[in-house]
């Protein structure tokens, strides 16, 4: 079990940064809530869920739960910087021409994965499949709140709007990597995803070599390599867990429409959908 003191050191710098950004959302309402009923919690403070998508054996017989005070604060500040960060482009139109390389086209419950490569090209000689690494680029070993290495957007046309964003770094294989304050941000991999040589994105998870290959790829060992989701945009926040892996409303079809009756929006707020492990 995780501690609030494990991450505070990584947030001396936030709680001053956060006074560069207009809006404070979050830290405001969190605020508020804690000075007009402190023994509840806003909804990003209080989960329910258990994690959806791809959760890791790490998190076995655990369960989320009532944040801390201190935890639900340290959180609320670090959402509000990622997403002052995040919004800087609305669209996936924005994001491309500002260099987001689209790694993951729309699939059902996250949209799209836009990732800043910063020149670095893995397809380049000396990229070692097998031991990844991405110098140069957001992709490291350490986790910055403020800045996610993933934008999603739900489509893949230009006007297609930011829905949520992802934290990714590497870490070990065993071993949940430290994050937000608290147990309820419950972390998950994708051991061994297949990306095109050409274009460098993914058309296939944990599928052979030879599958791979024919697919025109190469598969990446990314079983160190750690990914949190946080749906916090309105309208696509998922407020019985915000950490979820998947938004319900994210259909294979595409993106429902807010306010247009479907079931799902009840799901993201209240629970009861189906989750896959």
């Amino acid at each position: 079990m995780r501690t609030t003191t494990r991450s505070a050191h990584r947030w001396l710098g936030v709680l001053a940064l956060i006074m560069l950004f207009a809006t404070s959302c979050y830290t405001d309402d969190a605020a508020t809530h804690q000075a007009n009923d402190p023994h509840s919690r806003p909804w990003w403070c209080m989960s329910t869920g258990d994690g959806g998508h791809h959760v890791d054996p790490a998190y076995h017989g655990m369960t989320k739960g009532m944040l801390s005070w201190e935890d639900c604060t340290l959180n609320s500040v670090g959402f509000d910087l990622a997403i002052a960060y995040a919004q800087q482009w609305p669209t996936l139109g924005d994001a491309e021409a500002d260099g987001w390389h689209r790694a993951v086209t729309y699939v059902e419950g996250m949209g799209t994965h836009h990732v800043r490569l910063e020149g670095f090209d893995p397809t380049g000689p000396g990229f070692d499949p097998d031991n990844p690494s991405f110098p140069g680029t957001a992709i490291d070993d350490y986790f910055t709140a403020a800045q996610p290495e993933f934008l999603m957007y739900d489509g893949n046309g230009a006007d297609a709007e930011l829905t949520g964003f992802a934290w990714f770094f590497e870490s070990d294989s065993t071993t949940p990597p430290e994050g937000f304050g608290g147990d309820n941000d419950w972390w998950h991999r994708h051991e061994s995803l297949c990306f095109t040589n050409s274009s460098w994105q993914v058309v296939g998870e944990n599928v052979s070599d030879t599958v791979c290959s024919n697919r025109g790829g190469t598969n990446l060992d990314l079983s160190n390599f750690w990914m949190l989701h946080a749906w916090i945009i309105d309208p696509w926040t998922v407020q019985f867990d915000v950490f979820a892996n998947h938004h319900p409303c994210l259909h294979q079809s595409g993106p429902a429409v807010p306010g247009d009756g479907d079931p799902c929006w009840e799901e993201a707020h209240s629970g009861g959908g189906h989750s896959e492990h």
